[in-house]
């Protein structure tokens, strides 16, 4: 029998390549048993080296750099800090991946809120501010964007309700919200039917960008789009749909 710490060496190993991975996919990896691996984790994790949250286990060794390589990150902060501000106590929230949506858990003041999250840069960031009420879906690892699909099994997150929904896309025209992945369009459907308010977190470079093959919704599926300023296009597309836009400063 494999001593503890040689036990747990081999469940961060698992995480190394994954970076997040569910509790059963750990015992089927490890062919260690539940209630093993369970005290192995809370080991793991009372020694900070991971996270645990609802629906699996997340590495917290690895070190985000993802905002040094963010395309206009002043711009997209902003956005982000004031889509935080709406955020309020005993809010049930969904805040879908992407560079823009990432950037939230920067600024939201520790509350009791519930969060669900495909993007496991998300939810470490939620934990590490003390909000435990996290949720992460089962699925297929995107590891150049850190998401988590589930796109054809929503059995895990079909319950869960969302007072707003945050999310982002890769360009926004007539046709609606573009992506380019057809896996990520089937999963961000699914967010919006279980969510009471769509917020859109865009900045000016996406505005009739046309970029991405698959549509996400049409434009009258969004509730809210947050910019950063109000230049030419914005002025252009707001008249243009008659879409309210708010501008965060």
């Amino acid at each position: 029998m494999l001593h503890p710490i040689d036990r747990q060496k081999v469940i961060l190993d698992k995480l190394k390549k994954d970076s997040v991975t569910s509790i059963n996919h750990l015992i089927e990896q490890t062919q260690f048993n539940e209630s093993t691996i369970r005290r192995d984790l809370k080991s793991l994790e009372k020694e900070k080296k991971i996270l645990i949250v609802r629906g699996g286990v997340i590495s917290n060794n690895n070190e985000d750099k993802e905002e040094l390589f963010i395309k206009n990150l002043n711009e997209k902060q902003r956005i982000a800090q004031f889509a935080a501000s709406l955020i309020k106590e005993n809010d049930s929230i969904i805040i879908n991946g992407g560079t823009t949506c990432s950037l939230i858990p920067d600024f939201i003041i520790p509350k009791n809120i519930k969060v669900l999250t495909n993007s496991f840069s998300v939810a470490t960031k939620l934990i590490n501010k003390n909000i435990n009420d996290v949720t992460i879906p089962g699925g297929r690892i995107y590891e150049h964007n850190s998401l988590i699909l589930s796109p054809f099994n929503f059995e895990t997150i079909k319950h869960f309700h969302a007072s707003k929904l945050f999310l982002s896309c890769i360009s926004i025209s007539e046709m609606g919200l573009l992506e380019d992945d057809e896996n990520l369009v089937k999963f961000v459907t699914g967010l919006i039917s279980i969510s009471d308010e769509i917020i859109l977190l865009v900045d000016n470079s996406k505005f009739y960008q046309n970029e991405g093959s698959f549509i996400i919704c049409p434009l009258d599926s969004i509730d809210t789009i947050i910019t950063e300023k109000m230049s030419t296009k914005v002025q252009n597309f707001q008249k243009k749909f008659l879409k309210a836009i708010t501008i965060a400063n």
